[in-house]
């Protein structure tokens, strides 16, 4: 007699319809995550339209969203599609069915957030959710074989040693760390960092400017002053393109200086004061271009 795990695991039981119900499992998600695959390898899927390109992207919905995103790289479009067709392959086999469903599990399941969150067609998250329940349920046939990778035997290879109050201590200590710096860093870098909240802060169109030439702001369509990134400005043209600034603003002289360059600076290019009621904002001041005093009118973009 032994008492080797593994004839413990030779010796469970299936009946023939667990056995034809795991064929099929296999079989089912193989099918739908191969046909998805291969639709992203030959172009069936991540195509974007025209008229969606045209769009500002505060108007393109999450789908459209997502297809541009994953199709901006047709590299790492395929890449994601020879992933799905592999998983699927290896469903089909016995001896690599067990890699194959630790493989697709996570995958399907993004799939299946993606489809909730950017708000993909029902059809495509129902047939998610099958094929994550599927391959849950391959999982568990091979539930001791999972427990004995992931639990029982992982520490075979290195054993732990012999403990002691410090050495626990300092064991906890590494982890809490590892955990704590990394969330207080980043809590930093999002709050203080990106952020210097001003008066200003927001999308504003410009309304009018004065006196009326491309010296003097006249060829702006609107200005931003970013919340989410700290002294930058970016200028908006009225031939389309933008260009990135660096602001700052006195709150209690109520005076605003932009420079040439986001956070180096570079040369100075408006020079003035700020007016702020409700929606509009009034800005007086001077272009490095000009020799002129400068309005400009804005109105707060909804």
């Amino acid at each position: 007699m032994t008492n080797d795990p593994s004839t413990h695991r030779q010796a469970v039981q299936v009946t023939p319809v667990s056995i034809w119900f795991y064929r099929a499992l296999r079989f089912f998600v193989a099918s739908f995550i191969i046909l998805y695959g291969f639709a992203k390898l030959n172009g069936s899927q991540f195509t974007i339209l025209a008229s969606e390109l045209d769009k500002p992207m505060g108007q393109v919905s999450g789908f459209w969203l997502t297809w541009y995103y994953f199709g901006y790289s047709s590299v790492y479009g395929n890449l994601i599609g020879l992933v799905q067709v592999a998983g699927g392959v290896l469903l089909m086999f016995r001896k690599t069915v067990l890699l194959g469903s630790c493989l697709l599990l996570p995958i399907v399941a993004n799939i299946i957030l993606i489809d909730i969150f950017y708000r993909i067609a029902i059809d495509a998250l129902v047939i998610a959710l099958l094929m994550e329940f599927a391959l849950i349920a391959i999982l568990m046939f091979h539930k001791q074989e999972l427990l004995e990778v992931f639990w029982s035997k992982q520490n075979r290879v290195f054993p732990d040693q012999p403990s002691t109050k410090s050495r626990v201590f300092g064991k906890y200590a590494v982890r809490a760390l590892v955990i704590a710096t990394p969330a207080v860093f980043t809590y930093w870098v999002a709050n203080y960092n990106n952020r210097l909240p001003t008066p200003i802060d927001g999308a504003w169109e410009v309304v009018s400017a004065a006196p009326q030439n491309a010296a003097t702001g006249d060829a702006l369509a609107d200005i931003f002053f970013e919340r989410n990134r700290a002294f930058m400005c970016v200028f908006k043209r009225r031939d389309g393109s933008y260009e990135q600034h660096h602001f700052e603003v006195d709150t209690n002289k109520k005076t605003l200086t932009i420079w040439d360059q986001w956070l180096r600076k570079g040369n100075k290019i408006f020079d003035g004061t700020y007016e702020l009621s409700s929606n509009e904002l009034t800005l007086s001041g001077k272009f490095v271009k000009s020799t002129e005093e400068t309005k400009l009118i804005l109105r707060r973009r909804e």
